[in-house]
This record gives C-alpha cells, sequence and structure tokens, in this order.
C-alpha cells in the first residue's frame, strides 16, 4: 500500500512539467527540455530497486513545513501570473512549490532517507527550469564579456589590432558581435546536464563528480572562445560574408567538441575514481 505515494507524487510531477512545457516551446534557450524529462525519469527508474525497503514514515512537522513552503510559492507563482504573464520568475516559484510538495509527501507517506534516496533527481530537474532574468541576465552577459576579452587578448597576440566594446569586437575592417549563443550559455547548460547525469551514474565519490562537473563547465567554455576566435579570424581575413556563412557551421562544432569532451573527461575520471577507490580497498590503514 505504500506505493500509492507515487500517485499524489505523480499528479504534482504532471502538473510542473505540464506548466513548464509552455516556457520550452517559447524560450530557445529551455528547448532541451524534454530532454531533462527523460534523464530525470532513468534515474529514478535507476533508483529504484536500491530504494529503502525498510524506511519509517515520520517527520511530520518538516512535511507540514515543506507543504506550507510549498503552497506559498505556487500562490505566489499563480498571482504573479494572473497579474503579470508567465514569466521565468513565475515557472520558478511554481517549480520550488511542486518541489516542495513532493519532498513533503516522500517524508510523510515513505520516510526521510527514501526522500534523500530520490533527491538528486528531484534536484536534476531544475536544469529544466527557466531562471528568472535577474540572474539570467547578469550571467549572459557576464560570459558575453568574458569571452570577447578572451579573444581581443588572443587576437592582439597573434598581431592583428582589435578593441573590445562591451561585447563587440572591433577589427580593421568590421565588427564581431558577441551573441548570446557565441557566450556560450547554451552550451554551458548542455555540459552541466550532461556532466551531472554521466557523473551520477559512473562515478562514486562525490570530489569526483564535482571534479568532473567542473571540467565540462571549462570544456564549454573552451569551445566558445575557439568558436569566436574563428569567426573573428574569419572576418578579419575574409569580410563579413565569410563570417554569415560559417557562423552556424561553428555553432555545431562547438556542441561537437563539447559532446566528445565530456564523453573522454568522462572515462578518464570515471578510471581514476575506480583506480583510487581500488587503493583505498587494497590499503585500507593508508
Amino acid at each position: 500500500m505504500r506505493s500509492l505515494w507515487l500517485l499524489p507524487v505523480a499528479l504534482v510531477a504532471g502538473w510542473w512539467i505540464r506548466d513548464l512545457s509552455y516556457e520550452w516551446s517559447s524560450l530557445v534557450e529551455y528547448r532541451f527540455g524534454p530532454i531533462v524529462v527523460m534523464l530525470a525519469t532513468f534515474l529514478i527508474w535507476e533508483r529504484w530497486p536500491t530504494r529503502p525497503k525498510q524506511d519509517t514514515p515520520g517527520g511530520f512537522g518538516l512535511s507540514l513545513a515543506l507543504a506550507g513552503f510549498g503552497f506559498l510559492c505556487v500562490t505566489a507563482a499563480e498571482l504573479y501570473r494572473i497579474g503579470l504573464a508567465r514569466t521565468p520568475t513565475s515557472s520558478m516559484l511554481l517549480s520550488l512549490g511542486c518541489a516542495s510538495f513532493i519532498c513533503a509527501q516522500l517524508i510523510a507517506i515513505s520516510g526521510r532517507r527514501t526522500l534523500a534516496h530520490f533527491l538528486f533527481p528531484l534536484l536534476f530537474f531544475f536544469i529544466a527550469v527557466p531562471i528568472p532574468h535577474f540572474f539570467w541576465n547578469p550571467v549572459v552577459l557576464g560570459l558575453q564579456s568574458f569571452v570577447a576579452m578572451l579573444n581581443v587578448e588572443a587576437l592582439r597576440l597573434m598581431g592583428i589590432p582589435a578593441e573590445r566594446f562591451a561585447h563587440v569586437i572591433q577589427l580593421p575592417n568590421t565588427r564581431v558581435g558577441v551573441d548570446e549563443a557565441c557566450s556560450g550559455v547554451r552550451s554551458l547548460q548542455s555540459s552541466i546536464m550532461a556532466a551531472l547525469f554521466v557523473g551520477d551514474l559512473t562515478l562514486r565519490k562525490a570530489g569526483w563528480k564535482v571534479f568532473f562537473l567542473i571540467g565540462g563547465v571549462v570544456l564549454a567554455i573552451a569551445g566558445n572562445f575557439f568558436r569566436s576566435l574563428y569567426l573573428c579570424l574569419t572576418a578579419y581575413r575574409h569580410g563579413d560574408a565569410a563570417l554569415r556563412a560559417v557562423h552556424d557551421t561553428a555553432g555545431w562544432s562547438v556542441l561537437a567538441f563539447t559532446a566528445v569532451g565530456v564523453v573522454l573527461l568522462a572515462m578518464l575520471v570515471s578510471r581514476l575514481d575506480r583506480l583510487t577507490s581500488a587503493n583505498r580497498a587494497a590499503n585500507p590503514a593508508k
């Protein structure tokens, strides 16, 4: 009978996904939302056989507090949506409310160990939740300026005169703008998603998972630096027409570079994780 807790959890999760689907269809940066749903579902399925069998329901005080917090978040999200519009802020509030309801249900019906067991897939799902503009915009603008700064320094080292104006690179014969796509935010999202998913499935130690995540972020930034540098060199040598001709191809190349890099990094880190675990088991005194 304890498996009946799946019904209210499934209802809340379905409402949550249905609400986010509107944002996924309207925001280009979050078109990968359905992929996150599939990956999170797989993580839950992978954890299901090892879930705590003898967990004790309880913690009703904490469960009540989480449910109350969830109610406040959902109410604020609906009022925000009615008064203004459907925005990333309202979606984030609704997501926090739904996640709190699910946590409250797991604690009250199954227990805290069950919540801890399934907590990572729940948090992983937040990758598909749009980030409010007051946080998203500074991150994107910061990435744009950072990539533009790196490009200007690299071009100068190559002997090419270049100046940076915000996220625009002034070359002797043209200007190259580091737009939102070129900033690397989309490949950064993909790298974070892949690093968290693969790291959870293949790595044992939290330290290696963090290292793998940082490595994925570095790969995404490096890939977009080389992409924008290539575009700047193309514009400098062949003009704006050549730049427009190779722009999309360069973008797909970055995705391929990041994907291959994450796979190779996963193989390396997984091997190091197994070696350190084997050495620790062979030398327990150390």
